[in-house]
Formats: C-alpha cells, structure tokens, sequence
C-alpha cells in the first residue's frame, strides 16, 4: 500500500457527514445524501446521513419564520369584526395637511373606509366618527376590533369608549404585524395603486389622500375570489355597483368661471387636473 493511498484510508476513516456538511457551505443534510446516494460528486464518500442533524450555524443563518395559518374566524354579518390599523406618516403632508391614514375593513364584506388625519392621536375621534356613521348607515353594531398594540389604539380613553360600548377590542401580539395582515395587506394594495395612479398621470404627490380615498372608492367595488366574486359593496348593500360614471384620475379638465370672478376678455375657463371620482 502506498503512502497516498494510506493517507486517503486514513482520512476517509476520520470523515464525517458533520465535516462534509461544513465543507460544503453548511449544505442541507437532505441535499447532503442525496448527492451521495446518486454520486453526483467525485470524492464525496459514502456515508451514512442523518437528516435530523441539528447545526448551530445553520440555526443562525438559516432560521425563518413560519407562515401564520389564516384565522379561521370569519364574521357572519357587516361590522361584527372590523379590522384597523394606521398608515404613515407620509413625507409630503396632503393639500390639506394630512400625514396619517387609518382605514378600517369590514371581515364580513372586506369593505374599506379611510379616513385623514394630521396626527395618530386622532386615530380615536376617527374611530368614533366612522362607528356613528357606518353603524347608522348600515343598521348592525361593531362587536369586534382588531388592532395592532399602537399607542394610538392602548389609550385608555380609547379603552373606555370600547368598554362602554360593549366592543371587544383584539390586540395582536407585539411585533407580529401577520396577525393583523387583513389590515395589513389592505393598506400595502391601497398604497400600490395610489403610487401607480401618481406616478402613471405625473400628479403631484400632495394629491396622495385624494388618489387614496379614489382607490378604496373603486377596489370597494372589485369583485373578489373571496367573496364568490362579488364586490364589497355588493356583499354590503345587496346590490351590483354601477361604475358608468367613473373617469380617469389627473386627466385633464376644464373648470367654468363665473362672470363676477373674470375681466371683460378674461380666460371663461381654466385648466385643471380631476383628482377623484
């Protein structure tokens, strides 16, 4: 026996799937035995891999977290459970100063309703605005809130109001932004298509609440998979939406002037953009 092929033995006898596993970049330990069941390699010996093998670098590099099952809660009528959550602060304050937008989604019909703001501690009023309004115009009561763990949500002002109202208030665990992903997700499309619409007709980005508040107004009536295609405002009202009058936002518009604000040869009209439906 020659001293190469000794020292060969020699160092096949002290290999390890742990040593091949380190030198092949931490690779899986499935994808470890397969390419030595199928000799995808040469020099890689045959051994035995337990694919239950524990690595404390891979623990550290290759740690993920696992998708969030869907709640299989879903209401059975409008505003029982009603899900909120605040967007912003935005850069460019809107042409009336807003900074903030908090929208809350209906579970029962997945509806949307935004609502403006300067600051997030007006998240309470608006939350009091939009339950007088909805609660009336739809003829149900809010049962359920379900909300992140926001300063704007904890207050005890904000407490009390839910208490007295009998309004059970369902607070997400701390850093775990899935457990609210109805909320979530409706504000990352509301904010993709608002950043289309911007950008697609060169509108000014002082327009984002205008274009924001159009985008709820028209994916409100988007028929949805979820909902047997029907759209929200079908599953709330029990009736199609009519969209015949809808028009392109910032296209361009033509706005008359009365007499009393014009010269004797003064321009009759003015050029504007349409910023809404």
């Amino acid at each position: 026996m020659s001293a190469e092929t000794a020292y060969i033995d020699k160092t096949r006898k002290n290999e390890t799937t742990d040593l091949w596993h380190l030198r092949l970049s931490h690779v899986s330990y499935s994808k470890l035995a397969v390419m030595m069941k199928k000799l995808m390699l040469k020099g890689l010996p045959q051994l035995e891999v337990r694919t239950d093998t524990v690595c404390a670098g891979c623990q550290y590099g290759k740690a993920h977290q696992l998708p969030y099952a869907e709640s299989k809660f879903k209401a059975k009528k409008p505003l029982e459970l009603v899900h909120s959550d605040v967007f912003g602060p935005v850069k460019q304050a809107s042409i009336s100063g807003m900074r903030y937008m908090v929208t809350f989604i209906d579970d029962f019909s997945r509806y949307v309703w935004v609502y403006f703001q300067k600051e997030k501690s007006e998240t309470f009023s608006k939350f009091q605005e939009f339950k007088s309004a909805k609660e009336a115009e739809i003829g149900e009561k809010i049962c359920f809130l379900r909300t992140d763990n926001g300063g704007e949500y904890t207050s005890d002002e904000f407490s009390n109001y839910l208490l007295e109202h009998q309004i059970h208030h369902q607070f997400t665990c701390a850093n775990t932004p899935q457990q609210n992903d109805i909320a979530e997700k409706k504000n990352r499309h509301l904010t993709e298509l608002c950043r289309i619409i911007l950008h697609a007709k060169n509108v000014l980005g002082c327009f984002w609440a205008e274009t924001m508040k159009t985008v709820a107004y028209v994916i409100n009536r988007f028929p949805q998979q979820r909902l047997c295609f029907l759209s929200p405002f079908e599953k709330t009202w029990n009736m199609k939406p009519a969209v015949s009058y809808f028009r392109v936002f910032g296209c361009v518009c033509y706005v008359f002037i009365p007499d009393h604000l014009r010269g004797k040869i003064d321009k009759k009209s003015c050029e504007m953009y349409f910023c809404g439906l």
